[in-house]
């Protein structure tokens, strides 16, 4: 009886040991994939002039191209590099050089960032264009909001570039008659396109925090209000896939014609819409996951997640594709029965980013800092 207890005893103590080193194995190897591929986001997409930093959406030999949205992801990298206390002094010091850059390229005397800029290499001169572009500004503020939890000795700067930056996106890309934001301030007074909708521009857990931040209630009922719309469109298809733009009108929302915004595929599941498992997927509502949800199963009937698809469920390309693969791996890393998605999808983070890819690379990179990615 001594000898089977004793036995026991052993056996649990050596599960108990296995089980942990397998857990420090783990936890050590996702925080090395970590590590690398934040060096090769730094080194591949990130430049500094004197102090100032910006990312690079797009080179070659004779000039670079800056976004709003790559420098609103950026932002949010480095944040989320310090709220994790990776490279802490690095990240600090990174984010406020990217700040600095937003700072010198807002647009016509608003605190919105210029949507784009060009940076010549042989002249060293830099073309800013007009207009701002909705989405770029909502990761600006929102990195912010994120920069001042992870530097609180920087808290009440940060926090006051936020509202300013809120303030002017309520004044410029909000349409009140439909309650939505529109897809930048060009469209706000344009009779068609203020009836725009860009789906990634729905960011659930984004807009809570405004609110929390400003006190505002206008920013929680353009969340519900946009989760509205979606929901609509999720409820036209089987397969719950989003376009990535829309009208909405009195009928409600439909899926905008080709070559309406940018590309033939604007009405279809593509380079803007693969953003929504991540979007949605941070946000814990109702109706957020409802639509997540339906997406998710569908995706779950798929050997591989190709580079877009039309809203009936039928694949445009035949390529496995890390920008739709990995905010479906972010959605799947916070529910157990996606888990094959997390096996299927995980080969992302085995690869090296790629230098000529920025989006992609961002997509991969901010998954990261899901959590559950341990």
């Amino acid at each position: 009886m001594r000898k089977n207890t004793l036995f026991i005893i052993i056996f649990v103590i050596i599960l108990t040991f296995l089980s942990g080193v397998l857990l420090f194995v783990r936890k050590e190897s996702s925080q090395t994939i970590k590590t690398s591929l934040l060096k090769q986001w730094n080194r591949k997409f990130i430049r500094t002039d004197l102090k100032k930093s910006f990312v690079v959406s797009k080179k070659n030999h004779h000039q670079l191209t800056v976004l709003s949205e790559s420098q609103g992801y950026g932002m949010l990298i480095a944040a989320n590099e310090g709220l994790e206390k990776i490279h802490s002094v690095q990240a600090k010091k990174q984010f406020q050089q990217l700040d600095n850059y937003y700072l010198a390229n807002r647009y016509g005397g608003t605190h919105l960032m210029s949507w784009k800029q060009i940076i010549s290499l042989e002249k060293k001169r830099l073309k800013k264009f007009k207009n701002n572009a909705t989405d770029g500004d909502l990761y600006l503020a929102y990195s912010l909001i994120q920069a001042a939890k992870a530097w609180p000795q920087n808290a009440v700067s940060y926090r006051q570039q936020a509202k300013l930056i809120l303030q002017d996106i309520l004044k410029y890309d909000y349409n009140p008659k439909s309650g939505l934001l529109t897809v930048g301030n060009w469209a706000t007074s344009n009779k068609r396109a203020q009836n725009l909708l860009r789906t990634s521009d729905v960011l659930p857990k984004q807009f809570t925090a405004f609110y929390h931040l400003t006190g505002n209630r206008i920013w929680l009922k353009i969340k519900y209000r946009m989760l509205a719309e979606l929901l609509s469109l999720s409820q036209q298809h089987k397969t719950g896939l989003l376009p990535d733009f829309a009208w909405i009108n009195s009928k409600g929302a439909v899926a905008v014609a080709p070559k309406t915004v940018s590309s033939k595929y604007d009405g279809v599941y593509y380079y803007n819409a693969c953003r929504l498992p991540y979007n949605l997927a941070q946000s814990s509502d109702s109706q957020s996951q409802r639509i997540l949800n339906k997406m998710m199963k569908f995706f779950m009937q798929k050997k591989f997640i190709s580079g877009g698809y039309r809203l009936n469920g039928q694949k445009l390309n035949d390529y496995q594709s890390a920008s739709f693969g990995a905010p479906i791996f972010y959605a799947a890393l916070n529910n157990s029965k996606y888990n094959k998605l997390i096996q299927q999808e995980k080969y992302i983070f085995m690869q090296k980013l790629m230098p000529n890819n920025y989006y992609q690379s961002a997509l991969i990179v901010l998954t990261l800092f899901n959590p559950n990615f341990r």
